[in-house]
């Protein structure tokens, strides 16, 4: 919405309008991976939205809006997440990934619901998922994926789209498979078998011709180079 030319503030000595400014965000704020598409939506409507009509414009694609609920709630994100979390590049990691799921499912907030609500409870899942999975042993994470008989070729966040509609466990499988890619392929190969197809060392062995003692250290190696690579001690 554009202001009208009666009311726009002209240069000294000249006809020719000042424009206004396109935006009130402060250029040190970059919420991510939203700033970049910016509507012209007038700054001054936007900045006196409520928090909750700045969601409704988000869900209809407004960018800059979203900006703006980034602005007014990053701080108060990152201030929680430090009491529950007290480390700081867990905190800013995790601070990032909030506003990104707030963004990408902005279709789930319900209007009117208060957003502070709405959104402090994607921030506290999160936390919390972070401080389980700091206590609990990568490798345990590893073997209750569940992946058994799972195609596991191609992308793999398509072949964790397709194990599961739990997004938690998306990230962590496509994150799992990622970190396999990396292991030598002896290890690799006893862990899907083993792991993702849930075959015992007999079969393994049948299979591979190797040992069954050499496949149990193979295991046990690759089993702790992929909880390293995915994060954590084991």
């Amino acid at each position: 919405m554009q202001r009208s030319a009666e009311h726009s503030p002209r240069r000294p000595g000249g006809s020719t309008p000042v424009k206004p400014v396109s935006s009130t965000i402060p250029t040190h704020v970059t919420p991510p991976d939203v700033a970049s598409d910016i509507t012209d939506l007038t700054p001054v409507v936007l900045g006196r939205a409520t928090d909750e009509d700045l969601m409704r414009r988000t869900q209809q694609g407004d960018k800059q809006a979203f900006a703006i609920v980034y602005e007014r709630y990053s701080a108060s994100v990152l201030s929680y997440l430090y009491r529950m979390l007290g480390n700081v590049v867990d905190v800013e990691s995790i601070g990032q990934e909030v506003f990104l799921r707030a963004f990408r499912f902005a279709p789930t907030y319900k209007y009117p619901q208060k957003l502070s609500t709405w959104l402090f409870t994607i921030t506290r899942n999160l936390a919390i998922n972070h401080a389980r999975r700091r206590k609990r042993s990568p490798v345990r994470n590893v073997t209750e994926l569940n992946l058994e008989g799972m195609d596991l070729s191609g992308d793999p966040y398509q072949v964790a789209a397709r194990a599961t509609d739990d997004l938690e466990k998306q990230e962590q499988i496509a994150s799992v498979l990622k970190a396999l890619d990396g292991l030598p392929s002896d290890q690799k190969e006893v862990i899907v078998l083993g792991v993702f197809q849930d075959m015992s060392y007999a079969e393994m062995e049948a299979i591979t011709g190797t040992k069954a003692v050499t496949l149990r250290s193979r295991m046990f190696h690759g089993l702790k180079k992929l909880a390293k690579m995915v994060g954590g001690e084991v």
